[in-house]
């Protein structure tokens, strides 16, 4: 799967990785950050240790067995940005 900012159209690219709270987790090709599905918080982009969130859809929290497709929102530091999450 992929995010790509709307902005630049930058893109991020994630892999399967190992099981993370009971669901399919996914790291990012480039660095130690992942997209997991956190126990009554759903889908989200956080670091390792799962101390600071990054990013999470839009329009509804995903709590199905994979990342939800559309919107996602960002926020490090001051900045924020819009994503597409996509599947492949």
């Amino acid at each position: 799967m992929k995010f790509i900012r709307r902005h630049d159209g930058l893109t991020y690219q994630f892999v399967r990785d190992r099981d993370s709270h009971g669901f399919q987790s996914y790291r990012r090709i480039d660095a130690d950050i992942f997209c997991r599905r956190l126990p009554g918080y759903g889908w989200v982009v956080c670091d390792a240790a799962e101390s600071e969130i990054w990013s999470r859809p839009f329009d509804n929290a995903g709590f199905g067995d994979r990342p939800p497709e559309g919107v996602w929102v960002s926020r490090k530091g001051d900045k924020s940005y819009v994503y597409d999450c996509v599947a492949g």
